[in-house]
């Protein structure tokens, strides 16, 4: 019976992720409250209709988004007190005119325990609204275009390392202003990342964050998709226009990765949009007035690149205000394990196994040389967790010959085998009680150590002392 009830738990969550990520990938506004009015279930759509962030919404009450003039009716309370389909028309605070459906469901004595309402827009071409709160509902839409897949709450920055101790420290300084940074780093060292760090802990946090792949974008579009473009502008343009990403940042934070890979037709226009902060649309003679914060970033040379012409310089002095140099995933051991149990506790979140990381598989992941970075440990932990689900038992998983596999938790404090003289006993128990309280914490280092007793210093001196025996007996 435990079994049975940890299993079902299991599929519990599993099934609640699940339905998160389909609730947030339906286009139209959708929620689910309980019998009060609750908000207990949204999509992001929801919260960009009536201008709040998703976590707002999900600890709020339908009553109170009304009484503070979030929406000028809602129908879900009507719906709990009648006991059936209820539609009708409302607007939201910005002025977007809604078909509204709220759908209760009952129990099986007929009380309602939870409704369903969703949303569809009307056409906003009925609605009367200033040229100004029309582009701010552009640029909702256009946000929720391109931010569907970018949750900023759920990307945190690991640093246990010295290094991003300090280049932390340097980003939340540089947070607090309006500066031009260009983030340099190898690839997959998790420079997206740090650019929402940056735009989450800066004053433009509650607006956009529009991330753009210069890489990605075809070069015949490019333009068009930067700098957006008026009716007709073109053969095969969107009959009523549409806004660029540059108008899509207004008030919040652009973020163009794989800056080095713009081309150099468009550098140009680049440095006069960072120059004057005012875009002009394809088919326009109107300049628009913009104010965004800009990071970028590369896992190229810019400096270089100027030399062999390859990228503007001036682009490059205009861009390289701040720059910000992420170290390689080698340069930092710390982070490796840390990032290694923050992986591999999320994979078994996903995947459900009752598996635990081994010794060996830490102290090879500390001598790999992560060509990747950070993206390749996260595939290689992923791996690890999916061959552990195999039905036939699995000695040894290898990663480049070198990452062992991965145990029971009921077989990693297992005293057979252990043999020698009580100090050499002593000292594997030791190591063992110290990777499974990591185990237990996650890899926060700072936490283990204080659940220990003992400093982090400490702790770090030790896994280095584990690391070394090994290597010397082998």
């Amino acid at each position: 019976m435990p079994r049975k009830s940890k299993k079902t738990g299991r599929n519990y969550q599993l099934a609640k992720q699940n339905l998160d990520q389909i609730f947030d990938m339906l286009p139209d506004p959708i929620f689910v409250t309980d019998q009060h009015g609750n908000i207990l279930l949204s999509n992001s759509t929801t919260a960009l209709t009536i201008d709040m962030s998703l976590d707002q919404l999900l600890k709020s009450n339908v009553r109170d988004l009304v009484t503070n003039n979030y929406y000028t009716k809602s129908y879900t309370l009507e719906a709990v007190e009648r006991k059936c389909v209820i539609k009708g028309e409302l607007t939201t605070k910005l002025n977007l005119r809604q078909l509204s459906t709220s759908t209760p469901i009952m129990d099986e004595e007929g009380n309602v325990i939870l409704v369903l309402t969703t949303g569809r827009t009307i056409d906003p071409g009925s609605m009367c609204v200033s040229p100004e709160k029309r582009e701010q509902i552009n640029r909702r839409k256009r946000e929720v275009e391109y931010l569907r897949s970018y949750v900023l709450d759920r990307d945190t920055v690991v640093a246990e390392s010295k290094s991003m101790r300090q280049l932390l420290l340097q980003a939340h300084t540089v947070a607090q202003t309006d500066s031009t940074v260009v983030l340099f780093g190898e690839t997959g060292t998790g420079k997206e990342i740090l650019a929402k760090y940056l735009h989450r802990h800066s004053k433009r946090a509650g607006e956009a964050f529009i991330a753009v792949n210069c890489a990605t974008l075809p070069e015949h579009l490019v333009e068009s998709e930067l700098f957006g473009y008026e009716k007709g502008a073109f053969t095969g343009a969107n009959a009523e226009g549409k806004i660029g990403l540059f108008e899509a940042a207004h008030r919040g934070t652009l973020f163009l990765d794989e800056i080095a890979e713009l081309p150099l037709s468009l550098q140009s226009k680049l440095l006069r949009v960072l120059e004057t902060y005012e875009v002009r649309r394809l088919g326009s003679h109107v300049d628009r007035k913009l104010d965004f914060r800009l990071i970028a970033a590369t896992h190229k040379d810019l400096q270089k690149m100027t030399q062999d012409g390859t990228f503007r310089t001036d682009l490059f002095y205009r861009l390289n205000v701040i720059p910000i140099h992420i170290p390689p995933l080698r340069d930092r051991p710390e982070d490796i394990v840390a990032l290694s149990f923050k992986f591999f506790e999320d994979f078994k979140k996903k995947y459900g196994p009752e598996i635990q990381l081994t010794p060996d598989t830490l102290g090879s992941f500390q001598k790999y040389n992560w060509p990747g970075n950070v993206r390749e440990l996260r595939n290689a932990v992923e791996r690890l967790v999916i061959s552990s689900l195999q039905t036939y038992p699995s000695e040894q998983l290898v990663l480049d010959n070198q990452v062992h596999g991965l145990v029971s938790q009921y077989d990693s404090f297992r005293l057979a085998g252990l043999n020698g003289t009580l100090k050499q006993v002593t000292r594997a128990l030791e190591e063992r009680y110290i990777y499974q309280v990591l185990n237990e914490c996650g890899g926060r280092m700072g936490e283990a150590a204080d659940k220990l007793g003992i400093y982090r210093t400490v702790l770090y001196r030790k896994l280095k002392a584990f690391e070394k025996e090994r290597s010397a007996t082998k």
